[in-house]
């Protein structure tokens, strides 16, 4: 099995060896300090682990039982997580920087999008929270997939190691199970028929074989494909779920009318039962592949404990955005501003954590950087745009405070010709993308599904309010307790003084940085748009709308 080279040695710190030799001396005094110093140190170590687009609403998480058991069931369960962007590249910058995509400026996950490209290397990169762990003495790690345009030649290639990884097994491209590229600490590696997700458990299993209690404290990062396309699980979970069938949500295959964006009434609307089978297959074939990410976590989890460094240690699990399978009629993606897009898993367990707990409260994923340098002892730095959530999973502090999060949804929509099958009528429009003639050519985005979106989230209320850039400035509105399953544009009630409020918000998010990024809303209500949200709860509560209604305040 690989170990790092220079690049990667373990830095300042009493390795295994050290620890020995204290030992073989007898020094038991200078044994005894260690150890209080050792036991007085708030500091954890921290494991992540990040899956690509596996959604919450759909039921994600269900294959994932020992994940459920180790880490949600053993600590936190978050309901209400969510990302700013719901797409692969930009979402993980926004995870990785703790910024929203205005300000890290990568728009899409294209190299001139600002997908790793020299702006996100030479800006972003080195200020990023891992970088921070770093310079503040955690020897760090990461294997997986990290950007979509990692390792391709226009974006330094294989030798460029992002700042501040020790141990670096970086996946070239985008998610795959085989047939892959690794950066290994700056030097390429092929391998044709390891199945990535075994392979990353292996590097990462590697790495805490080498961790002991009187080692510096550890960040390490596993970023497996699954459940990405080309949904392929290892030979051992092949057709494990051959009788599930895609999930029925009460917007499955439902056509987009007027009030929605135009990129959802593109034909085919409905979807025709013809096509319905493939989205079955689709559904359990992303299920087959978490099964190996499961075990992943089980074998980390053990690791660990055989270690004895689980009791000091944060484990967390989510993933870069959620999924859609058949809402809306669409076939499968992300990119969209709705729930199943932008809702995701998130489950902590660690050191004062109660054990089977579910919290409501808002989490983002640009919360992620500050919580971990939190609970690295470390004061997140004035431009990260997220706020730490380690008093909601210690339950410490006036929780209350957390209940109220007005937040952003932004996307830039993407239109190239490289996604567009040659055989369908957009083959050559750089307008749209993700057109596929296996879904009778219906494009999954365009250059103008690009969107910001203000969200109103608090005890009293959950609505997302949404400007598409398009000449028609387009507006999409839900009261989300009421219809939580975004079947009815609001915007039309809407009254003039509301836009102005919303937009007001809106735009503040927009240019939002650092704490400005934060600010709390007691009500979004107008008298208008009050009365028309009451009766929508009504009929919900008088059962007049039942299919659609969840618990109301």
């Amino acid at each position: 099995m690989w170990s790092p080279d220079s690049k990667g040695v373990r830095r300042a710190g009493l390795d295994a060896t050290s620890f020995s030799v204290i030992i073989d001396m007898k020094t038991s005094v200078v044994l005894l300090a260690t150890l209080a110093v050792l036991g007085s140190c708030t500091q954890t170590n921290i494991v992540l682990v990040i899956t690509d687009d596996q959604d919450l609403t759909l039921g994600g998480l269900m294959p994932m039982e020992k994940t459920q058991r180790l880490i949600g069931e053993a600590g936190v369960t978050f309901t209400n997580a969510f990302v700013t962007t719901p797409v692969c590249c930009p979402s993980r910058a926004s995870m990785l920087s703790a910024r929203y995509q205005h300000n890290h400026l990568t728009l899409n996950n294209s190299l001139d999008g600002g997908c790793s490209n020299a702006h996100w290397q030479q800006n972003v990169e080195p200020q990023s929270w891992p970088a921070l762990l770093h310079d503040a003495g955690y020897l760090t790690f990461y294997a997986g997939k990290y950007l979509n345009q990692y390792g391709e030649k226009d974006a330094g290639g294989t030798e460029h190691v992002p700042r501040g990884w020790d141990w670096w097994i970086g996946l070239v491209g985008n998610s795959r199970y085989y047939n892959y590229t690794l950066s290994v600490n700056g030097s390429s590696q092929f391998h044709e028929a390891d199945y990535l997700t075994d392979l990353i458990k292996e590097y990462g299993l590697e790495f805490l074989k080498q961790r002991t209690l009187l080692d510096n404290k550890f960040l390490m990062v596993l970023a497996p494909p699954a459940s990405h396309a080309p949904f392929t699980a290892a030979p051992i979970y092949q057709d494990h779920y051959k009788n599930v069938t895609a999930l029925k949500t009460p917007n499955f295959n439902v056509p987009a009318n007027t009030d929605k964006h135009w990129l959802l009434q593109m034909s085919p609307v409905p979807l025709p039962d013809s096509l319905l089978p493939l989205l079955d297959e689709v559904y359990r074939h992303r299920w087959e592949t978490l099964l190996s990410v499961d075990d992943m976590v089980e074998a980390v989890i053990l690791q660990l404990n055989s270690s004895g460094l689980l009791e000091n240690t944060h484990v967390i699990m989510t993933s870069d955005h959620g999924y859609h399978i058949g809402q809306f009629a669409l076939p499968w993606d992300k990119r969209q501003p709705y729930e199943m897009d932008i809702r995701v898993p998130l489950l902590v367990r660690g050191p004062g954590i109660v054990a089977g707990r579910s919290v409501s409260q808002p989490v983002l994923n640009i919360d992620l950087g500050p919580t971990f340098l939190d609970m690295a002892d470390l004061e997140a730095p004035s431009w990260m745009d997220g706020t730490s959530f380690l008093p909601l999973l210690q339950d410490t502090g006036n929780l209350e405070d957390n209940e109220n999060r007005t937040f952003l949804i932004e996307y830039h929509g993407e239109g190239t010709n490289t996604t567009i099958s040659s055989d369908c009528p957009f083959y050559g429009d750089n307008t749209v993308t993700e057109c596929s003639s296996d879904v009778m050519c219906k494009c999954q985005d365009s250059k103008n599904n690009t969107y910001s979106c203000v969200r109103v989230l608090n005890p009293e209320e959950n609505v997302l309010f949404c400007k598409f850039e398009d000449s028609l400035n387009f507006m999409e509105v839900y009261d989300v307790n009421a219809d939580p399953y975004q079947l009815t544009n609001m915007a039309s009630n809407l009254s003039s003084a509301d836009i102005t409020k919303f937009t007001t918000w809106l735009n503040r998010l927009k240019q939002c940085s650092g704490s400005s990024c934060q600010f709390k809303l007691t009500s979004s209500r107008t008298s208008g748009w009050q009365s028309e949200m009451q009766m929508r709860r009504e009929r919900c509560l008088t059962g007049e709308t039942p299919n659609v209604c969840l618990k109301l305040p």
